[in-house]
């Protein structure tokens, strides 16, 4: 069985250099949709956490316009025992362990789903050092990209009512909503306090230090709904100790091994971007 986590990529206007009014800030000539086509249309090559690390494009027939595939990788070597003819010498063998990835580019969307696997690590961070790289071969005006796990709004109030009482903190930090529906009272809020403050980022906390605090009105349940959606993170606290973390609590979804396109088969991609997102891929 495989579990693919699902993330969404928030695309900002950079910061670059001194402090500017957000209507001052210029925006890359590419849209957002175009930019992560270009991201993910083609290999690259790039390092996280000191190993090299490569992604590859899937079959050209699983490819675009709304809906990109493909494997993100890092060679392993393994010391295996040769043949008997070598008196079973251990030898050094080179190989790769690999995750299949498949990213939703539409405006309103721009999710990934990233097969979860221990042993390449871990899907926020491996984007986050892919999209980086991208945008220093680009050399030119990029978009600044966060990736955040989709979560379970639903998990965030069971904890709510399981630590009542003891709570002290809940702390948000938001990044750029792309074109998500609803929570507009709040998006109009969180993007005028980004405005102004020229932040690419803005965080939130709600504290009592006597553990009386009421997760409950019109901002926290939105707030708290909006992030589960991806372009944001949640932590609940008692002290210092974490009661619940909306990264703990991801959206996932286990394929059967047999769907999984394992040898790069085009036709066992395209029907796992209709299983994953929930749609028919190229508008079939």
């Amino acid at each position: 069985m495989a579990t693919f986590e699902f993330l969404r990529l928030s695309l900002s206007i950079p910061t670059l250099g001194k402090l500017a009014l957000d209507e001052q800030r210029r925006e890359p000539n590419t849209t957002r949709k175009d930019f992560l086509a270009e991201a993910f249309s083609s290999r690259r090559d790039f390092f996280y956490s000191g190993r090299l690390f490569t992604f590859m494009p899937g079959p050209p027939e699983t490819q675009g316009p709304d809906y990109f595939t493909g494997y993100i990788g890092k060679p392993v070597e393994e010391m295996v025992n040769a043949g008997p003819e070598q008196m079973f010498a251990l030898t050094a063998s080179k190989h790769y362990r690999a995750s299949f990835v498949a990213i939703d580019t539409r405006p309103d969307q721009q999710v990934v789903a990233f097969e979860k696997r221990a042993d390449v690590g871990s899907a926020q961070r491996i984007l986050e050092a892919m999209m980086e790289a991208f945008v220093r071969e680009r050399q030119s005006l990029s978009w600044h990209t966060d990736a955040e796990f989709l979560s379970s709004a639903k998990d965030f109030w069971s904890a709510a009512r399981e630590y009542e009482g003891r709570i002290t903190e809940i702390s948000f930090e938001f990044f750029p909503p792309n074109g998500l529906e609803g929570f507009e009272k709040f998006k109009k809020f969180d993007k005028l306090a980004k405005q102004q403050a020229n932040g690419q980022s803005s965080e939130y906390s709600i504290k009592n230090p006597d553990g009386a605090i009421k997760p409950s009105g019109e901002f926290v349940e939105e707030a708290v709904e909006y992030a589960s959606e991806g372009p944001g993170r949640v932590q609940m606290k008692e002290g210092r100790k974490v009661l619940f973390s909306s990264r703990q609590a991801r959206k996932t979804k286990d394929a059967p091994e047999q769907l999984m396109p394992r040898q790069g088969e085009g036709s066992k991609i395209l029907g796992m971007i209709g299983w994953l997102f929930g749609t028919k891929p190229h508008g079939g």
